[in-house]
């Protein structure tokens, strides 16, 4: 009879808290009109058939190894490995977390935050949002990153894969030239805290 109730006031316990957690509301998407991306308007406009194109400005020279025991032996990028895309909210919004949806495979992607409007394509000062894991995505797959502040701009940053395919060696050095795949997204999804507490 002892366990009997014993159980039963564990399982009334259960209840109470999977109600309390129930009846807590759910972050909400915040709309299209809510968002802006200067550089890439489709990632931010609500239509998962969209695409946007994020371009890379750079690329890998590697030398010719008929001269590896020279001191420039090796790769090096000029320019960058990554690009980024700055979206803007409308207003200092409480976020919950973002969803890429995502066509290339990525290998590693981070978000930085800004509660300063932009100006120039600059915000004043970005905060990264750290993570315990490498956000990854491989055939698709949707990556969700926890954000849990108030914003104004989010940037994220996705670094690209090389493109071995577009490779082009120049003929007097033997040096190759490798440019970076550009990354395809449909959509980035914004969602909003809806009993977020400072």
């Amino acid at each position: 009879m002892l366990s009997r109730t014993y159980s039963l006031r564990v399982c009334v316990a259960i209840g109470v808290c999977l109600l309390i957690v129930g009846c807590a509301p759910l972050p909400r998407r915040i709309e299209a009109t809510h968002l802006s991306c200067k550089a890439y308007p489709s990632l931010v406009d609500g239509d998962l058939a969209t695409t946007g194109f994020l371009k890379v400005k750079g690329f890998v020279e590697k030398d010719n190894a008929a001269y590896k025991h020279s001191l420039r032996y090796g790769d090096w990028v000029e320019g960058k490995q990554k690009t980024e895309a700055l979206i803007q909210l409308d207003t200092l919004t409480p976020v919950a977390y973002i969803k890429v949806h995502p066509i290339s495979n990525i290998y590693r992607l981070s978000v930085d935050t800004s509660t300063a409007e932009t100006t120039n394509e600059k915000a004043s000062l970005f905060e990264p949002v750290t993570s315990h894991k490498i956000a990854r995505s491989e055939n698709g797959e949707a990556i969700r990153i926890d954000i849990d502040r108030p914003v104004r701009v989010l940037r994220v940053s996705i670094y690209a894969n090389r493109d071995l395919a577009r490779a082009t060696q120049e003929p007097i050095t033997g040096r190759t030239k490798v440019t970076f795949k550009d990354i395809v997204i449909r959509e980035i999804r914004v969602y909003q805290s809806q009993n977020f507490t400072k």
